[in-house]
């Protein structure tokens, strides 16, 4: 398992983390981190001089709220399929 991504998962809910190990969890790259923090709608994250950390928990939180959850594909509308176009 991926260094990174093993230490996210063994991080208390309170933990602060850099981008690297949070990109590893969530397979972001740390571009799709930097966008986000210029144009918003991303993860809440704490400035520490020029570092970006989160807190686990709050990606965690993040991760769910951009999650639909459904147990039939007949559940997705029409709208929520991407057909590539």
């Amino acid at each position: 398992m991926n260094n990174n991504l093993n230490n996210f998962l063994s991080a208390p809910a309170d933990a602060l983390l850099p981008t690297k190990i949070v990109a590893a969890y969530l397979n972001k790259s740390i571009s799709w981190f930097n966008c986000k923090a210029v144009s918003g709608g991303g993860i809440p994250y704490i400035k520490l001089g020029n570092k970006r950390l989160y807190k686990k928990q709050d990606v965690l939180d993040w991760l769910d709220s951009q999650t639909s959850k459904v147990t039939s594909t007949s559940e997705y509308s029409k709208k929520e399929i991407n057909y590539g176009r």
